[in-house]
């Protein structure tokens, strides 16, 4: 089997079904430890869904860059580059909206090179802090987030039908464009 090398460009709207499969993968995989519930199979097709995903991809403040190999989505950063607040008081910046990659393709220098394209595009755009919210129980996220510069600033909670999950909100600040 040839082996092929990492590839990164921005998300068309042609790319929406590959990106909504992929979403509703990760979801899975990281809140449906204990089997899924109807809550988590409502939000996943709800949140997750093809047509979400086209409506994102047309939005001009925000941009989805995609990480493949071959001609394989692997993970997908959404940055949301105008200026927004963090759900904490004192804190703005661009928002990750959200970082996903395969669990199989994880630990592999994918995320973190999403990352690193996540925060050049938010300097870009002007921000000075690229902030996001990780669920508090996602321990390899969070590490994975610390280790990479990112401050732990405050709580939040995501509600998905009645069933809380608690955030962390982490934010880093970036350098000058």
């Amino acid at each position: 089997m040839p082996e092929f090398h990492l590839s990164f460009r921005v998300g068309q709207l042609s790319d929406a079904e590959t990106i909504a499969t992929l979403s509703v993968q990760v979801f899975l995989a990281t809140y449906a430890s204990d089997g899924v519930r109807p809550d988590l199979a409502n939000e996943a097709f709800a949140e997750y869904s093809t047509r979400r995903f086209a409506e994102r991809l047309t939005e001009s403040a925000r941009t989805c860059l995609l990480v493949e190999k071959g001609t394989g989505l692997l993970g997908f950063a959404e940055v949301r580059h105008e200026p927004s607040s963090a759900p904490v008081a004192g804190h703005s910046g661009s928002e990750l909206v959200r970082l996903y990659v395969q669990p199989q393709a994880q630990m592999q220098g994918a995320g973190r090179a999403l990352l690193a394209q996540s925060e050049r595009l938010a300097r870009t755009y002007g921000a000075n802090a690229l902030w996001l919210a990780a669920w508090e129980g996602n321990a390899n996220a969070l590490g994975f987030y610390a280790h990479l510069g990112y401050a732990d600033v405050g709580r939040a909670t995501y509600v998905i039908q009645g069933q809380s999950f608690g955030n962390r909100i982490l934010l880093k600040r970036l350098g000058s464009p």
